[in-house]
């Protein structure tokens, strides 16, 4: 189960214009360019409007992945592909409904999983499909029954190196994810419900009962195996991280909890080693999906505080993954917010949003150590940002916000009825 985090909307407003010391689509300086150029000053790479509206009802995009050969997005009734150096659209996987659900995670192949409905009339989240976003196309495409659950409500989908999974209220489904064969198709007996997260290897949380699991399928048999019991008396539960494991909860009496305000740690036997009070952070924990402002490593997990005011900063703060103990904090610059994005092997990368109408917004990192700030990237002066109208950069990470060697990607994956005139894709590179 999860729910709907609450979370400051930023929009982001480009004003078009390039200065003269940043790089040309082919990214050759310009004349007027310095030698001493800021080599992570960063230029716009791709700006891709968002769409008009399909059909009686607003359309989702959900999805965005990045691998060493490709952008992929969602868009209305499609997969779309984007050139990592021309920032051109380069492939289209049409889709016959729109999108419901995507795997937030890609395969080391550029495999995903997305659920979409039957088509523009039927509203219903009945196929499945695995696209490779390397090459731009459908590996297959398989029926879901069509059924009283699956209207997109409380969906979710998941993919590893061998398995793609959906569930909904009372209902989940497996598939191999090279051929599509269905390997299971229905709740462990006395659980319903699966929620799915993992990349090397998919992981299930499932309610049984009166208490939560945490489970694996066999990849051949589809066979439940039990990875840890969560306690008693956990109301909302959602899948921080599959590797290593980490749950978030919300302890408390209420029937629509605006976020957890608890991440529990397990190690490998499935034994719960910390319970970290999240009351003052942002877990990003919600609807249909994982948490995506936690992120997590075998020995440290990464979350963004709450700001205190509109015009305040905040602060990331590093939690020791066994003890459950802060680390230590980093607080944002005057009044820039950050969010975590990911970890690499020394740390964090991480999002720094400069504030209101301000110029400075970039991406840095976090060094695992002790905090210690690094400039990896810098918007061009013009991005400005405004807390009237974002979403693409809101403290929950509820719209994708993805950064890999010089290159950042922002997308907007529903909304586009409200917000004319924030951009579907908006990408930068400092190449």
């Amino acid at each position: 189960m999860a729910v709907l985090a609450a979370g400051t909307l930023v929009f982001l407003n480009l004003n078009g214009k390039e200065r003269p010391d940043q790089a040309d689509s082919k990214g050759s300086p310009h004349a007027k360019s310095s030698p001493a150029a800021d080599p992570t000053q960063s230029r716009e790479l791709l700006n891709v409007p968002a769409p008009a509206q399909i059909g009686e009802v607003s359309n989702d995009a959900d999805g965005s992945w990045l691998t060493s050969r490709s952008y992929a997005a969602g868009a209305p009734y499609a997969v779309l592909g984007y050139d990592l150096d021309t920032g051109k659209q380069s492939w289209k996987v049409p889709l016959d409904g729109d999108l419901c659900a995507a795997s937030q995670d890609v395969t080391s192949k550029g495999l995903v999983a997305v659920v979409f409905r039957e088509s523009v009339k039927n509203r219903r989240c009945t196929k499945i499909a695995v696209i490779d976003i390397n090459r731009g196309r459908k590996v297959w495409q398989k029926s879901l029954p069509e059924r009283k659950g699956n209207l997109g409500l409380d969906l979710n989908v998941g993919i590893s190196e061998e398995l793609a999974a959906v569930g909904w209220p009372g209902e989940t489904w497996g598939f191999a994810v090279d051929s599509g064969e269905t390997v299971w198709d229905s709740p462990q007996p006395g659980c319903q419900f699966e929620e799915q997260l993992g990349v090397k290897k998919l992981m299930s949380l499932t309610y049984c009962g009166d208490h939560f699991e945490v489970s694996s399928h066999d990849a051949r048999s589809g066979r439940p195996s039990r990875v840890a019991t969560l306690p008693k008396g956990l109301g909302w539960t959602w899948l921080a991280s599959a590797d290593p494991l980490v749950v978030a909860a919300y302890v408390g009496d209420t029937e629509f909890p605006a976020d957890a305000n608890r991440l529990l740690t397990f190690d490998k036997s499935g034994t719960l080693k910390a319970t970290i009070k999240t009351d003052g952070y942002v877990p990003g924990c919600r609807d249909g999906g994982t948490c995506g402002a936690v992120v997590a490593t075998k020995d440290t997990i990464y979350l963004a505080s709450k700001r205190k005011t509109v015009t305040s900063g905040d602060h990331i703060a590093a939690f020791d993954t066994g003890t459950g103990k802060r680390k230590w904090t980093v607080d944002g610059t005057d009044r820039a917010e950050m969010l975590p994005m990911r970890s690499d092997e020394n740390g964090l990368v991480a999002y720094s949003s400069a504030g209101p109408t301000r110029d400075g917004s970039g991406v840095v990192h976090l060094a695992a150590a002790d905090g210690k700030q690094t400039q990896l990237l810098r918007l061009p002066n013009g991005f400005a940002v405004s807390n009237m109208q974002s979403q693409l950069a809101g403290p929950g990470m509820d719209q994708p916000i993805l950064y890999q060697d010089g290159r950042l990607f922002f997308h907007l994956t529903s909304g586009f009825d409200i917000w004319h005139n924030v951009p579907m894709n908006v990408a930068f590179t400092s190449h």
